[in-house]
C-alpha cells in the first residue's frame, strides 16, 4: 500500500532505519536509549507508518499531557489495525476528552489506593503459595515461568478478579495472543488466533458479568458493576471494554514490570542484601527497577494536525510514539542516567503521565512490592543462575517482556 508519509520527502538527519520489534533491537534497546535520552525526536520507517520516537523526557511529558494536539484515539483506517493491538474495545488508554474522564471517573474508586489495600491479604497467600512451589521444586527455578508470570495471573486474575481455572485460561491465552497484533504490517487484516481468542474472552466476560450481578464479590468486576457517581454507571458494553482491559490488556504492562523488577535487583550485587536490611526502601526500588529497564514504546498518539516537537516537524499521518526507557536516561532529568541506584528519587514515567497516568498502577505496584518483600525473605540467598545471562524477550512491539530468569535458591 501506499505510504502514509513518504518518509523520503522527512528531514534524513531524523531518519533512523531500525526494525522496532526485533530480538536484536530489544536486547540493545538499553544501549539505544541512552541516545534516544539525549536527542530531540526523530524518524523511524515501520510497517507502512513513519513512527516519530520521543525520548527526551520534557518532550515525553509535552506528548503526554497535550490532549489538543495529541489524540489517543486510532484512526478508523485498517492501515492503523495493527495499533488496535485491542481489536476495537475502547480501552481508557485509547480514549479522549469527556468519553476518557467519564469512565475514568466512575472506574477510579475500584482502583483507588484503599480499595488496593483490601485485596493485599488475597496477594500475599497467592505469592506464598507460589514460593510454597518454588521451594518443594529447588534448587532451581526460573524467575518469570515459576514467579512472575504466576504472579500475574494468581495475583491479577484470582485475587483482583476472582477468577475460576476455566476463567483464566481464557484470559491467558487472550494475554498469549495479544502481541502478534502488533506485528501486522499496515492493513493487514488480525490473525485468526487473536480473533478466535477475543471471542472467546467476549463470551467469557459476560457470563462472568452476568454471574457477578447475581453474586457480588470482594473483587474488582464486582466494584464495576456496582460503579456510580451521580446516578451515572457503566454500561454493558463499557463495561465490557473495561473487564477486557484489565483481564488481557494490563496483564502484560505488569507481566513487564515484574521481569524488570526481578532482572533489575538481582543482576546488581549488594542490592537484595540493601533492601533485606532496609525493606522501607523496596517501593523507592522498584521504581528504580522501572526507571533502569522498562518498555520503550507507549501507547500512540495521533496528531490532529501539522505540528512539532522538540524541533521535529510531526505530521497529520504520522504516529508519535512515547520511549520511556529513553526518557529515563535523560541525563537533563537523571544524574548518570545508566548506573542503578536504588536510593534515587526515580521520577519514572513507566506508567505513563497526566490524564492517561495508568489507572492500575495503584495495584501493580502493591503486587510487585509484596512480591519482592516476600521472595526476598523466604529466600534470601536466592540469586541468578548466571549473572551475565543473555535475556530473551517478548511481548509486543514496544515492551521488554523477559520470558525467563533461570534462578537459583542458594
Amino acid at each position: 500500500m501506499k505510504p502514509l508519509v513518504d518518509v523520503d520527502t522527512l528531514d534524513q538527519d531524523k531518519v533512523l532505519r531500525i526494525d522496532l520489534g526485533s530480538q536484536e533491537t530489544k536486547r540493545n534497546m538499553r544501549k539505544y536509549c541512552a541516545d534516544w535520552g539525549n536527542r530531540s525526536p526523530f524518524y523511524v520507517p515501520h510497517e507502512g507508518h513513519v513512527i516519530v520516537i520521543v525520548g527526551r523526557q520534557a518532550d515525553a511529558l509535552e506528548v503526554y499531557h497535550d490532549r489538543e494536539r495529541f489524540s489517543n484515539i486510532i484512526p478508523k483506517d485498517p492501515a492503523y489495525r495493527m495499533f488496535d493491538k485491542f481489536m476495537g474495545v475502547r480501552i481508557l488508554a485509547q480514549m479522549d476528552g469527556e468519553p476518557h474522564d467519564r469512565i475514568r471517573r466512575l472506574m477510579t474508586p475500584a482502583l483507588s489506593p484503599k480499595a488496593v489495600a483490601r485485596l493485599e491479604d488475597g496477594v500475599t497467600a497467592a505469592i506464598d503459595r507460589l514460593l510454597d512451589d518454588i521451594e518443594a521444586g529447588g534448587p532451581r527455578f526460573d524467575g518469570m515461568k515459576d514467579f512472575g508470570d504466576h504472579l500475574i495471573y494468581e495475583g491479577m486474575l484470582w485475587t483482583m478478579l476472582g477468577l475460576g481455572p476455566d476463567q483464566k485460561a481464557v484470559f491467558k491465552e487472550m494475554h498469549r495472543v495479544i502481541p502478534l497484533i502488533t506485528y501486522i504490517s499496515a492493513g493487514e487484516t488480525y490473525p485468526d488466533e487473536c480473533v478466535r481468542a477475543f471471542d472467546a474472552a467476549r463470551k467469557m466476560i459476560d457470563q462472568i458479568v452476568i454471574e457477578r450481578r447475581q453474586n457480588p464479590g470482594v473483587d474488582l468486576i464486582s466494584a464495576l458493576i456496582a460503579a456510580r457517581d451521580e446516578g451515572d454507571k457503566l454500561s454493558d458494553e463499557e463495561m465490557f471494554d473495561q473487564i477486557f482491559t484489565v483481564t488481557a490488556g494490563a496483564l502484560s504492562g505488569t507481566t513487564q514490570a515484574a521481569g524488570s523488577a526481578l532482572y533489575s535487583l538481582y543482576s546488581h550485587p549488594g542490592t537484595v542484601q540493601r533492601l533485606q536490611a532496609d525493606p522501607n526502601l523496596i517501593p523507592q526500588a522498584f521504581a528504580e527497577c522501572q526507571r533502569w529497564h522498562s518498555g520503550y514504546l507507549t501507547f500512540p498518539r495521533f496528531p490532529v494536525a501539522d505540528t512539532e516537537v522538540g524541533g521535529t516537524k510531526i505530521l497529520k499521518g504520522m504516529v508519535v510514539r512515547v520511549c520511556p526507557q529513553a526518557a529515563h536516561y535523560d541525563p537533563e532529568v537523571y544524574d548518570d542516567p545508566q548506573r542503578f541506584d536504588i536510593t534515587r528519587n526515580a521520577r519514572n514515567i513507566a506508567f505513563g503521565s497526566g490524564p492517561h497516568l495508568c489507572l492500575g498502577n495503584n495495584f501493580a505496584k502493591s503486587l510487585l512490592r509484596i512480591a519482592i518483600q516476600k521472595l526476598i525473605t523466604r529466600f534470601p540467598d536466592a540469586r541468578l543462575e548466571d549473572p551475565a545471562m543473555q535475556v530473551e524477550y517478548g511481548g509486543a512491539v514496544g515492551q521488554m517482556r523477559i520470558m525467563s530468569l533461570p534462578m537459583v535458591i542458594a
